[in-house]
């Protein structure tokens, strides 16, 4: 063999290898190209770490608590529709989040994953949107402390902003705008799939009229991290947390039911039974915001997705206000966020 043939110098074969892959892959439209800690956060689960965990946080919040080996198995001795999981198994909880980081880029918020490297010029455009239509100025009541993993974003003098928190001013003022939220006295609102009780927290906090905020959600994770949340924000007696197990202790009473992000990562059959529940207490209003930006559908244990729109209408709703949760065609464009919102009221409310 030649002294100065590449295939003496087996550095120089591997990045010749290296080079001659990159060059094919170009041909074919792909850039590869090493990954740095940085690009990482845009594909993996991860958190924000520079706000430490509060005291006891990761002693509690951990995968062996026998707090939520109790949940889980009450949840799987359940036989009903809700408790039989097409997205939320363990095996999706597994790959998908830290639980004592739940706050940051996971199952429950996509902060990096849904904006991509460009997340910082993204917040930047969503959080002028939801200023401009923030009439309850919840921008000067609500605040993000980082607790929990979540990223935070601070632009100029503002105060530090989350995808937890522009979401949750977006909703409250959207709710307010076409219900009234803020002014119904006795203010009763359930919230299913409550996740780790994000909107409790928040409406909790925006809202002096609030009388009752029940959450409820079919994975035993959420509620055993939603028991905790609300616990540590010390939010009032008005926020319950009724387990899944105990779904008869809900209210005979709400003026709204919320669903965000949750009934289009259930089975058809979990959000019927859902749906059942919402219907037999005669709820006026039904706010769903879905994953899917075309039309509202299930996620089966095969894969499919099927419409459920119907089974709303057939229980006695009707749609009355669909629209994107960013109003502007060009920002949807630049951020690539386009959720809706769909909101239906009964018919004989």
């Amino acid at each position: 063999m030649p002294p100065n043939s590449p295939s003496s110098y087996p550095s120089m074969v591997r990045r010749w290898a290296s080079q001659r892959t990159k060059v094919a892959a170009a041909r074919a439209g792909f850039l590869i190209t090493r990954m740095n800690d940085e690009s990482r956060r845009y594909v993996e689960i991860t958190h924000n770490d520079d706000v430490p965990l509060p005291a006891g946080a990761e002693h509690e919040l951990r995968p062996d608590n026998p707090a939520l080996d109790e949940l889980e198995a009450a949840y799987d001795a359940l036989g009903v529709a809700a408790a039989a999981h097409t997205q939320w198994r363990q095996s999706f909880l597994k790959k998908n989040l830290s639980l004592a980081w739940f706050r940051g880029d996971n199952a429950y918020v996509w902060q990096f994953r849904q904006l991509g490297s460009s997340a910082r010029i993204r917040m930047y455009l969503a959080m002028l949107d939801v200023l401009e239509r923030d009439r309850l100025g919840l921008f000067a009541k609500l605040e993000e402390d980082g607790l929990f993993g979540a990223f935070t974003f601070t632009f100029g003098q503002r105060p530090p902003i989350s995808r937890d928190l522009l979401d949750s001013i977006n909703e409250i003022n959207y709710l307010d705008d076409q219900m009234g939220l803020a002014s119904i006295e006795g203010l009763r609102v359930l919230d299913i799939g409550a996740g780790y009780g994000r909107l409790a927290h928040r409406m909790s906090t925006a809202l002096p009229n609030l009388a009752a905020y029940d959450c409820i959600d079919g994975v035993a994770t959420s509620t055993f991290l939603c028991s905790y949340y609300t616990r540590f924000r010390e939010l009032p007696d008005a926020v319950r947390v009724v387990r899944l197990d105990e779904h008869e202790k809900l209210g005979e009473r709400y003026d709204v039911a919320v669903n965000i992000h949750s009934f289009s990562e259930c089975s058809h059959d979990a959000i019927r039974w859902w749906l059942d529940r919402i219907a037999e207490r005669d709820i006026p209003w039904l706010l769903i915001v879905p994953n899917t930006p075309d039309e509202l559908r299930s996620t089966e244990a095969d894969g499919s997705m099927e419409p459920f729109r119907q089974d709303v209408l057939d229980r006695g709703y009707e749609l009355v206000d669909d629209r994107p949760i960013h109003q502007s065609d060009e920002l949807r464009e630049l951020i690539d966020l386009h959720d809706r919102f769909y909101l239906f009221k009964r018919k004989d409310a």
